[in-house]
């Protein structure tokens, strides 16, 4: 078992640099790229702007339902990340059944889940996936598992605001049409034990900007091994 980080904080904004606009002065697209101390890549972590000075905020569920997909015993992706207001839509596209349901979150299993659901999803049979919908309005982190492979985890948060993205494999996550003026940079990572400090942004006039963050999240474990196969 992976040794625990005390505390899990963003320890510094190493740079927060402005560019040149080009895009209309009211929006600009951020770029975010958190790494651990040594410099290394931290994916999986999600990354939400909230304006301060009580500037509004809009309600702004995504479009489209968000896919979550059981797929070779796995939630992919690891971590979703939408705003709130949004529809989940999970989507079984194994050969077997899963029963899908919230559960609580953090690295110790102590933290309550924001969102609570519970349903069964039938196998994928003749190229026909199944799928269920559930609408996330309640902020905050929730856990996900499966009542039937204790081994399935993945989780789910929901910003209250529209600017959330969960980092790539290199560490990086663009944050849509934030508009001008000073905000607070929010990190979640589903290993974190304790809360993170919110880090001070300022984007006024910019087509994007560039924010280096320290976070120091658990290694996950290695994947489980392929199924694909083994149920046909």
């Amino acid at each position: 078992m992976h040794a625990l980080p005390r505390n899990l904080r963003a320890a510094a904004l190493l740079a927060l640099t402005l560019l040149p606009a080009w895009l209309p002065v009211h929006a600009a697209d951020l770029n975010v790229t958190v790494t651990t101390p040594d410099g290394k890549p931290a994916p999986d972590v999600v990354v939400a702007l909230l304006p301060t000075g009580g500037a509004a905020v809009p309600l702004a569920p995504a479009p489209e339902p968000v896919l979550i997909v059981q797929r070779e015993i796995r939630f992919e992706p690891y971590v979703t990340a939408v705003p709130l207001g949004s529809t989940v839509r999970f989507v079984n596209r194994d050969r077997f059944d899963h029963h899908v349901r919230s559960v609580a979150g953090g690295p110790l299993g102590s933290i309550a889940p924001a969102k609570s659901f519970e349903f069964r999803l039938a196998a994928a049979r003749g190229g026909r996936e199944t799928s269920a919908d559930v609408v996330i309005d309640a902020p905050g982190a929730t856990g996900i598992g499966c009542h039937l492979h204790g081994s399935m985890r993945g989780h789910l948060y929901a910003s209250p605001t529209p600017w959330v993205a969960v980092t790539d494999a290199t560490g990086r996550a663009t944050l849509r049409g934030v508009p001008d003026g000073a905000a607070n940079l929010r990190l979640w990572h589903p290993d974190q034990l304790v809360a993170q400090a919110d880090v001070p942004a300022q984007v006024s006039g910019s087509a994007g900007a560039q924010a280096r963050l320290n976070f120091s999240p658990r290694p996950r474990p290695p994947p489980r091994p392929s199924l694909k196969g083994e149920y046909e």
